[in-house]
């Protein structure tokens, strides 16, 4: 019995070589995204309903947030927070961002905010609710937009770093089951 065996032909072998130049684009464009250093890391902490007029003229009624944002790259970034997105499954209220302040100073965060290499911002994140802040559970996600330029619309690129959160209730920030804390002076 004899075997045959097919060699494949110059012709074959040139067809195949064709298959593998869009393979070597894609992969040469990885390495140019992982540039960028990757997103930031965004951590919810606590929630609490809001009052209002609990921190200066700044905040209205509706919910806080103690939210950090750490760059842990090696590449500066910057927070474009007017563009921060609250969502939730909650269908009694419709949350959207009003503000932020600095945890620590209670100084209001103007946007964009530039965040260095291992550098991070703890937040008080201010979710308006249309002059509702009942004590609600809470579940849905944090998005917070970045790129690397100081305008938004120069760096499109990017997907929004995310976090999830979960909350049984919303005590009010004066309760001591709120675990969010106001700055002192906040909003001043």
């Amino acid at each position: 019995m004899t075997s045959s065996v097919t060699r494949p032909t110059r012709r074959t072998l040139v067809k195949g070589a064709a298959w593998s130049v869009p393979v070597v684009a894609v992969a040469g464009a990885a390495p140019a995204f992982a540039a960028s250093g990757g997103p930031p890391s965004v951590v919810v902490g606590g929630a609490c309903k809001l009052p209002g007029n609990s921190c200066g003229d700044v905040f209205v009624k509706g919910y806080i947030f103690d939210v950090t944002i750490t760059n842990g790259t090696t590449e500066p970034i910057y927070i474009y927070g007017d563009d921060i997105i609250i969502t939730e499954t909650n269908p009694d209220i419709d949350l959207f961002f009003q503000a932020a302040v600095d945890a620590t100073t209670g100084d209001v965060i103007t946007f964009p905010y530039l965040l260095e290499p291992g550098q991070s911002l703890v937040i008080v994140l201010n979710a308006g609710e249309n002059g509702n802040s009942a004590n609600q559970s809470l579940t849905g996600t944090i998005q917070v937009p970045w790129g690397h330029t100081p305008d938004p619309s120069d760096d499109t690129d990017h997907l929004p770093a995310v976090d999830g959160f979960s909350f049984a209730s919303t005590p009010p920030v004066q309760n001591p089951g709120c675990t969010v804390t106001l700055p002192p002076n906040c909003g001043a």
